[in-house]
């Protein structure tokens, strides 16, 4: 290396190198419980920078001085099955075989009962087979479902307030055209979130789902426009009071959905069983956590992620402030093969995109 050339490729090596440490942080970030070290718990959150900037050096050093590639690309081969997790590729258009089951899960932000209210025409054209919504208004859709046409279709229905029956009372239910043998809910100590678990016969066969709402970050708006402000203007914004008190907001969040996960996970492993004979699981919801998280990591030791085999690219589900995370999820146990799991940015109304995906049993 001629000395010239050292007076720049030797600062920005130090600065890659930087870059490649942190990204592996961001990387097995997942694998540490978020309520033993919180803030630990926050580098998940900034995985796609730092691919990005661990990315952006491979292209560089492929550029002007390829000697330096290895860095950036062993990096990237040993956070390999977290880039995939985060942004997988399946490029081949597999549609779902005839008869598969499709799965539908919805943050709808309290829907109304207005039957012009576009989130239930867009559960009307779905024709999913369940439909398992978070945050939805109970006596709204009670009212709403005596006089829809469609919700006919969908005879087995689940509601359920947690916070006590009160009106502002806003959590998860469960639509389905097969019927619901049984319902046991699960609220969490000290959090308005919680999870319910349904027993379902599915065509002669027992399928175990539950239908989540980990803990939420419990932004104001006024948080939400200081996160915004922080992404346009990271030097004005990242030193101000506001922004630590974000961060800690944050923090405690993750911590507790840690603890959650634990407890679902929990519920997941007696639903599945120790026997030779695999039983059905699907697990969905907003889990407020990416797939870069403790909440993920937890749960997908046990399940496999729908949008992972079968879903591209970042598959983004919540659409406020420029938070670009994939937080909705569609898990499922290994006798299942998903099919087309898919993020749908085609309606706008709620925080959150709908994710679905179809499912039929693995040949043993």
């Amino acid at each position: 290396m001629k000395w010239y050339t050292k007076l720049w490729a030797y600062p920005l090596l130090l600065v890659n190198i930087f870059a490649c440490g942190v990204f592996i942080l961001c990387a097995f970030s997942q694998q540490i419980p978020a309520e033993k070290l919180p803030i630990i718990s926050l580098a998940g959150m900034a995985f796609p920078i730092a691919l990005g900037v661990v990315a952006a050096f491979l292209i560089f050093w492929l550029l002007f001085y390829k000697r330096l590639c290895w860095l950036s690309l062993v990096t990237l081969l040993v956070c390999c099955s977290q880039i995939y997790s985060m942004f997988p590729l399946n490029l081949s258009d597999i549609r779902a075989p005839r008869g598969a089951m499709k799965i539908l899960s919805y943050n709808v932000l309290s829907v109304g009962a207005d039957e012009k209210n576009p989130i239930l025409q867009y559960l009307a054209r779905s024709k999913a087979d369940i439909i398992c919504l978070q945050e939805a208004s109970e006596a709204h859709l009670k009212k709403y479902d005596q006089n829809a046409e469609w919700m006919k279709d969908y005879p087995y229905r689940t509601y359920r307030m947690p916070h006590g029956g009160t009106r502002e009372a806003r959590d998860i239910c469960c639509i389905s055209k097969y019927p619901i043998l049984s319902l046991k809910n699960y609220r969490f100590p000290g959090s308005g979130n919680c999870y319910s678990e349904y027993t379902l016969d599915v065509k002669g066969d027992t399928i175990t789902l539950f239908n989540c709402h980990l803990q939420s970050f419990a932004l104001s708006e006024d948080d939400k426009n200081l996160y915004e402000e922080i992404i346009n203007h990271p030097k004005e914004n990242l030193p101000t009071s506001g922004t630590k008190e974000l961060l800690k907001k944050l923090r405690e969040a993750n911590a507790k959905r840690s603890v959650q996960a634990d407890s679902l996970a929990k519920h997941i492993e007696q639903a599945l069983g120790n026997g030779p004979t695999p039983r059905t699981v699907i697990v969905c919801g907003d889990f407020n956590d990416t797939p870069i998280s403790y909440s993920h990591y937890r749960v997908t030791r046990l399940l496999k992620d729908a949008h992972t085999l079968s879903g591209n690219g970042f598959g983004f589900s919540y659409n406020r402030n420029k938070m670009f995370f994939r937080i909705d999820h569609i898990l499922a146990s290994p006798n299942l093969k998903p099919y087309r799991c898919k993020v749908d940015r085609s309606i706008k109304e709620s925080d959150h995109y709908p994710i679905f995906s179809y499912f039929v049993y693995r040949k043993p």
